[in-house]
């Protein structure tokens, strides 16, 4: 990983803040990552997401809910395909597969509760590389 940010992303409003993505304002607490291509390719960070995430049970609000925001329309299909890959073995999946929108940084302090929670977490966003 070259780096990664804590923030909002997935919904329409304007300037998100924790306290409105609480309130459902259809933003997502998530993790954009930016990656090398040269040392990891973007089916393996794929893999790994499906890894460390279970795609069945409830489809939780938008602030919680399991999504992967391509930033390529490449991306957009190799994360499609990966989500059937999962339906084919496990049956329902609740991950949904967005082209990406607008991103907004995290308020420092969202950003230290977010990054204790990070091994929990199964909202992720990639970004362009």
């Amino acid at each position: 990983m070259v780096s990664t940010r804590v923030g909002y992303t997935g919904g329409d409003a304007p300037a998100p803040t924790y306290g409105s993505v609480c309130g459902g304002d259809g933003h997502t607490e998530a993790i954009s990552i930016e990656f090398d291509p040269n040392v990891v390719t973007y089916d393996e960070l794929l893999d790994r997401f499906w890894e460390e995430h279970n795609p069945s049970g409830y489809k939780p609000k938008a602030q919680y809910k399991s999504a992967i925001w391509p930033t390529t329309d490449a991306q957009l299909e190799m994360a499609r395909a990966s989500v059937e890959k999962i339906r084919s073995k496990y049956g329902d999946v609740h991950t949904d597969v967005e082209p990406a929108k607008e991103w907004h940084d995290a308020e420092v302090s969202a950003s230290r509760r977010r990054f204790r929670r990070l091994s929990f977490s199964s909202r992720v966003s990639y970004p362009n590389t």
